[in-house]
């Protein structure tokens, strides 16, 4: 029950019931105001500290799945990268050899994504990530289809292009499956007997004496040498392809053919010796276009990954000293 006061009036000399003053109300009302002030707001920390509503579950999720898909999103960035820088250099290299050309410039290339911003990016930029993402693997597609077609609608294999193709000397003249049998290479090289610099006018394979030696296009023997001088080429064979392509076998111990004989790609036609102007057991092999001696590296792309011909390539272009 609550308690009534009262204060003595002088001018009546009796005891009169307290009213309440506008000031009275005033910090009454506000320290009721302020109360409830605090209480809800003590209410609101309290359930934001521990109640979780449902859209705050949903965002604590996602962030969850976004953490644990940043290592993927990086390594999908570095190979959707990688795939574009070697798809362009194929295409390069494709326009190079068949349209002999260079490759048209017609894309250009989505801003890329660093590895720390990958790493480091928060769950609402991930948005910005994955449309990089999704640029770049639209441009994938599209320079796919479009070099798909630029080559289907460009390449027209004719009877005769399709003679040439198969006359082209394309596999090594002897089992290299780990391509270091290639020991010298085509031009400048330093001559095994008088030590001076000569044109070295083919490649030289380093095998055992007796190893097979493999006809590197389909062809007509068209010369062949026995000799038993110790200078030239030796034991050799001669090769026409047609089409102007002509390769030659040197240095043999045996040859196994006879002149005129017709021979297809990858027939055993002798064994690797040191016949003729040799200091060791090892194939001499040229390739003569058009009656021209040239590179014979630039042509033994079958049964090779690109990058198994950019090795060979590499070796052939060290300057030594050949073995003939």
């Amino acid at each position: 029950m609550p308690t009534i006061k009262y204060h003595y009036n002088p001018k009546t000399f009796r005891y009169e019931r307290a009213r309440l003053s506008v000031a009275d109300v005033f910090w009454y009302v506000s320290g009721l105001a302020i109360t409830s002030v605090l209480l809800c707001g003590a209410m609101i920390v309290v359930y934001d500290s521990f109640v979780e509503s449902e859209t705050k579950k949903a965002l604590l999720h996602e962030n969850r799945i976004l953490e644990k898909h940043k290592p993927i999103l990086q390594n999908q960035l570095a190979s959707i990268k990688l795939t574009l820088s070697k798809l362009q250099e194929e295409d390069k290299l494709l326009h190079a050899r068949l349209f002999d050309s260079n490759q048209p410039e017609s894309f250009s290339v989505p801003a890329s994504v660093s590895k720390e911003q990958a790493i480091f990016a928060d769950p609402s930029d991930f948005r910005s990530l994955l449309s990089v993402i999704k640029a770049k693997s639209e441009m994938l597609t599209e320079k796919s289809a479009k070099s798909n077609a630029s080559f289907g609608n460009q390449i027209r294999i004719t009877k005769d292009r399709l003679n040439l193709i198969g006359s082209i000397p394309s596999i090594q003249p002897v089992a290299n499956a780990q391509l270091d049998l290639l020991v010298s290479g085509f031009g400048e090289r330093i001559n095994p007997f008088h030590k001076g610099k000569y044109h070295h006018p083919g490649v030289d394979f380093a095998a055992p004496r007796g190893s097979p030696v493999f006809v590197t296009a389909p062809g007509r023997v068209v010369a062949l040498n026995r000799t038993s001088l110790e200078a030239g080429y030796g034991n050799y064979i001669d090769v026409n392809h047609g089409n102007g392509f002509v390769t030659r076998y040197a240095h043999l111990d045996e040859i196994k053919v006879s002149k005129g004989e017709k021979v297809e790609k990858g027939k055993i036609i002798g064994t690797v010796g040191s016949s003729g102007g040799s200091i060791a057991p090892h194939l001499h092999y040229e390739v003569i276009r058009d009656r021209e001696q040239v590179d014979p590296v630039a042509y033994l792309m079958e049964g090779l990954t690109s990058e198994q011909h950019h090795n060979l390539l590499n070796l052939s272009s060290k300057i030594n000293q050949s073995l003939d």
